[in-house]
């Protein structure tokens, strides 16, 4: 083992923020174990009411498997490994740890957005269990206007036929955002105190979503991450939603009102940036 134990990156989120990118991008680089896939869904699966059918069915697969790998026939370890992961504390940090063993490999993660939701222990906790392996816990939290976060997944809903029907884009975008799930997806303000409650200063990197797709974000990023930077297609996005369709101003700005802790919570963060450019819903706040 090297002197340098490598980075484990816990990918926080937002959805429809830029995670997938992100990991694409990571997925490039030689220096960079994901492991058998980017979101692990462990935490939320333990922690999060709305999100404990992914614990459940993540049993139930593991279950077939363990019957199948009985029978002689053939089987999907990664389900008996991440069923591992519920039951057996220390799984999930000896499985990242153990990847950042091979040679060459200096970084791994679980980017998973639902982690946006997690509460400061269970941050802390995921935190210490790699200091404890002598591992570099970080997080990356990238952020997008609230209002096109919420949009962009209502549109990705209609463009999978899912939850629609009967309502037009606009009144399931209103719908979506009253509900407590989605809205708290888009309480940054409140993601940012959890990790600033549960990681010292140093271990956690912020970037807006409209600022992601530009080499410097990226050569920062890798910095922060500890790997070297390689090319990245700043045109190229992944799991990308329709964007030909506008909401109407009042829906913006009924969406836009639910979340003025956020963005006086996001222009403190980044003083230098013209927010009300960059996040054309900040007017409305």
């Amino acid at each position: 083992m090297t002197d340098d134990p490598g980075t484990f990156l816990l990918g926080v989120g937002a959805q429809k923020g830029g995670t997938s990118w992100l990991h694409d991008y990571l997925q490039a680089s030689p220096q960079f174990d994901p492991g058998f896939r980017k979101e692990y869904h462990v935490f939320d699966g333990l922690d999060l009411p709305h999100s404990s059918y992914v614990r459940e069915r993540v049993l139930r697969q593991a279950e077939r498997a363990r019957l199948a790998r009985e029978a002689g026939e053939p089987y999907d370890e990664g389900r008996l490994l991440r069923a591992s992961f519920y039951t057996d504390p220390g799984a999930y940090p000896d499985y990242f740890a153990g990847l950042l063993r091979a040679p060459g490999t200096r970084l791994t993660a679980d980017v998973t957005p639902s982690y946006a939701l997690l509460g400061e222990e269970r941050l802390a906790s995921v935190r210490r269990s790699f200091e404890e392996r002598g591992v570099r816990c970080v997080a990356v939290f990238l952020m997008r206007d609230p209002v096109d976060r919420v949009w962009s997944s209502v549109r990705m809903s209609y463009d999978r036929g899912r939850g629609t029907e009967g309502r037009t884009a606009e009144e399931r975008t209103l719908e979506v955002h009253r509900q407590d799930y989605h809205r708290l997806r888009s309480r940054y303000d409140l993601t940012l105190d959890r990790l600033d409650a549960a990681f010292a200063p140093g271990l956690v990197h912020l970037e807006l979503y409209e600022r992601l797709f530009r080499p410097e974000a990226v050569e920062e990023l890798c910095g922060f991450l500890c790997i070297d930077a390689h090319p990245a297609q700043v045109g190229k996005r992944v799991n990308a939603t329709p964007t030909d369709a506008v909401l109407p101003e009042a829906t913006v700005r009924e969406v836009a009102a639910t979340y003025a802790p956020v963005y006086d919570a996001v222009a403190r963060r980044f003083p230098d940036v013209d927010l009300e450019r960059l996040w054309p819903s900040a007017r409305f706040r």
